[in-house]
């Protein structure tokens, strides 16, 4: 953000949400409010302002100008060794201007181009229960996942993992590391099978690839295929392309963003292109969208076309068109088909609806009434209210 003369005023790196939050973020800095420039003016003022100091440090610290932020947060150690003049805000909780100066510059010597984790060590030892502490670990699992001798690596993990046991991005560290050095396997896949059981209801590609690595370096090829072969995307493929058509239906429904709605659930079909549920809701969506041509083109007479054997798929067609009250003339033509191949009291009742739609109904009274004679006993109530409906509607006429 830029003054009125050009000069550097305030910044800020990356997005974070929500939007409402990023949003008071930024007008504070309209409104002056601990910018770049204010904070620089007050500490020209006041060098010795913990507050202002411990500010300006996360400021150069966020654009990554190191090594001010290292003499700046050196400075709040220098004014307050105790941590007792002020706190910042850390995910919700409060944290001493001293305490995150000193994180801070540990982070920095972790992340240094001369990797130095006692820094950061020292600071996991002061402040056992710091709030910071998680980050602090994040930050040491780079060195040791790629700079640390095999044991040492070892040691920190093993804590790292037993500190974090259901976590499976620090579990996949362990992990990582494991690969790269091709030794522990069966730790390895310990971890990788308790990550697969944690997120066994939305498995992670990252993660299955990782135990299909391990399984593969341990010589057991089939079991790296069952984690990470074609079933297992497959499968991927299914989730994503159902995600993307409840994505499209969402949409459709409030009457907006429908571009992207179609966009998604195009690209459904193109990933599954004979779910017969999947036609079913694009041809639904598009006569939403009052685009009854596209919905003919996924779910019309070319389809019955290709499942003109099928009891099931001609009845499932039928019903769809009788529900969407459209091209009646091929529902009729698809449900007399079915009873043809399968003359069950479904398809009759499918029959009879279309007819109801058509508005035919002595055709659609003697259908409901054979769908009735073939009913079971628990299904004959509901039919016999859809007689009933078709006969008030007769009287009407």
């Amino acid at each position: 953000m830029l003054d009125k003369d050009g000069s550097e005023y305030d910044w800020h790196v990356g997005y974070g949400p929500p939007p409402e939050k990023f949003l008071e973020t930024i007008q504070k800095s309209i409104d002056g409010i601990d910018t770049f420039k204010a904070l620089s003016e007050a500490y020209a003022k006041d060098p010795e302002n913990v507050g202002t100091v411990f500010k300006l440090a996360q400021k150069y610290d966020r654009k990554y100008v190191e090594e001010k932020a290292k003499e700046l947060y050196q400075e709040v150690l220098t004014l307050d060794p105790e941590g007792k003049k002020g706190t910042t805000d850390y995910e919700e909780e409060q944290v001493t201007f001293t305490e995150y100066a000193e994180f801070s510059l540990g982070a920095m010597a972790a992340f240094a181009r001369e990797m130095d984790p006692e820094p950061l060590k020292a600071f996991m030892a002061k402040y056992p229960e710091s709030p910071l502490m998680k980050s602090a670990y994040q930050r040491l699992s780079y060195y040791y996942g790629f700079r640390a001798p095999k044991e040492e690596s070892l040691a920190f993990f093993e804590e790292y993992t037993a500190k974090y046991p259901d976590n499976p991005r620090v579990l996949g560290s362990y992990i990582a590391r494991i690969i790269r050095d091709k030794d522990n396997i069966d730790k390895g896949i310990e971890l990788a099978e308790k990550i697969k059981d944690i997120m066994k209801y939305n498995p992670s590609p990252r993660y299955q690839e990782d135990l299909a690595e391990l399984y593969m370096l341990k010589g057991e090829k089939e079991k790296a295929n069952e984690a990470y072969g074609k079933d297992f995307m497959e499968d991927q493929v299914t989730s994503l392309a159902f995600t993307l058509m409840s994505y499209a239906s969402f949409w459709v429904n409030q009457k907006t963003n429908t571009e992207s709605a179609e966009a998604m659930m195009e690209m459904a079909l193109k990933m599954d292109p004979e779910r017969s549920y999947f036609l079913r809701t694009v041809a639904q969506n598009y006569v939403k969208l009052g685009k009854e041509d596209k919905a003919m083109d996924v779910f019309g007479p070319a389809y019955i076309a290709k499942h003109k054997d099928s009891a099931d798929e001609l009845n499932t067609y039928a019903w769809f068109w009788a529900g969407q009250e459209k091209n009646l003339d091929s529902a009729l033509d698809a449900a007399k088909k079915s009873i043809e191949l399968e003359e069950a009291y479904y398809n009759w009742d499918t029959l009879a609806t279309v007819y109801q739609r058509m508005k035919n109904y002595p055709e659609a009274l003697k259908a409901a009434e054979k769908a009735y004679e073939l009913a079971d006993d628990n299904i004959k109530v509901r039919v016999q209210a859809k007689i009933d409906q078709i006969k008030k509607a007769m009287e009407k006429e």
